[in-house]
C-alpha cells in the first residue's frame, strides 16, 4: 500500500508561497520520511529550487478568495482525491511545519478519513474557539489523512457539492465568515456525507502560531517568535504558522 503526502502551493502577487514550501519540504523529508506530490502551477513550478525527489501536479488554481486584503488561492482541495497517487494520503498545509515525527503513525490508520477539530494556540491565549462562529463545529483542514475507498470518495464528491453550493450552506448553518473555507467545507461535507452522526478525528490539536505573531528565526529543529514584548520558541514541536511572513524569514 503506497503512502505520501500531498502538498498544495501557489505563489500569489504578494506572498511567495514557494520559499515556505521548500522549508516544509525538507522537513517532511527530515523527520515523516514520506513520499512527497506538491499540486502547484508553472508559474510556481519555475521559482522553486531544487527540492530533489518530489511528484509534481501541475493545475491551474481557482481565483477569487482573499485573506486580509491579500489574494489567496487555496480553494483546490477538493481536487485531493483525485489527484492524489497514494492509497493512503496525508494532505498537509505547506505553513504545518513538521518538526517532529508526530503525523507518521497516521498513515498507518484503519480509519478511511481523519482530520482535526482542534488547533492548540501556542502563545496561551486561546484564540481559536470557532463553535461561536457557526452552527456547525468547524474543523482544521490543515491536516488529513484520507484512504482510498468508498466512503473517502463519499466525502469528497460531497465536498464538490458543498462548494458548488456554499453560498446556501452558509446561510443553512449560520457561517460567520462569507468567504469559502475549506474549514468549513469539510466540516460540512463530513457532516453530511456521515448522515449528520459523528465522524472520525484525528486524536491531536494542532500547534498553531496566531497571525500576529512574528517568526524571527527558524532553523531544522524549531522556531522562534515574537508577540509584542514576549519572545518565544520551540524545539522538536510540529507549528502552523499563520503569519505568512514567514516566506521572507
Amino acid at each position: 500500500m503506497t503512502k505520501g503526502v500531498l502538498l498544495f502551493c501557489f505563489d500569489t502577487a504578494e506572498v511567495k508561497y514557494h520559499k515556505i514550501l521548500e522549508r516544509c519540504v525538507a522537513l517532511v523529508k527530515k523527520n515523516l520520511k514520506l513520499e512527497i506530490t506538491v499540486v502547484t502551477n508553472f508559474d510556481t513550478y519555475k521559482n522553486l529550487k531544487p527540492l530533489g525527489f518530489i511528484n509534481y501536479k501541475f493545475i491551474e488554481p481557482e481565483l477569487g478568495n482573499t485573506k486580509l486584503g491579500k489574494e489567496w488561492r487555496n480553494v483546490d482541495r477538493h481536487l485531493a482525491y483525485e489527484l492524489s497517487p497514494y492509497d493512503t494520503t496525508m494532505v498537509m498545509d505547506i505553513d504545518y511545519l513538521p518538526f517532529s515525527d508526530n503525523l507518521r503513525k497516521f498513515l498507518d490508520t484503519g480509519y478511511d478519513f481523519l482530520i482535526s477539530k482542534t488547533a492548540h494556540d501556542l502563545t496561551g491565549r486561546n484564540t481559536f474557539d470557532q463553535r461561536r462562529w457557526s452552527m456547525i463545529d468547524m474543523v482544521w483542514a490543515t491536516v488529513f489523512v484520507f484512504r482510498k475507498g468508498k466512503k473517502a470518495k463519499r466525502v469528497f464528491d460531497t465536498l464538490k457539492y458543498v462548494k458548488d453550493y456554499y453560498a446556501y450552506f452558509l446561510e443553512l448553518y449560520r457561517i460567520y465568515d462569507k468567504q469559502f473555507r475549506n474549514d468549513y467545507a469539510f466540516a460540512i461535507a463530513l457532516q453530511q456525507a456521515n448522515g449528520f452522526l459523528d465522524y472520525d478525528t484525528l486524536p491531536i490539536s494542532l500547534p498553531t502560531l496566531p497571525p500576529d505573531c512574528e517568526v524571527l528565526q527558524i532553523d531544522d529543529t524549531g522556531i522562534a517568535w515574537k508577540y509584542q514584548d514576549q519572545f518565544n520558541f520551540t524545539t522538536d514541536q510540529d507549528v502552523h504558522v499563520l503569519n505568512k511572513e514567514l516566506a521572507n524569514v
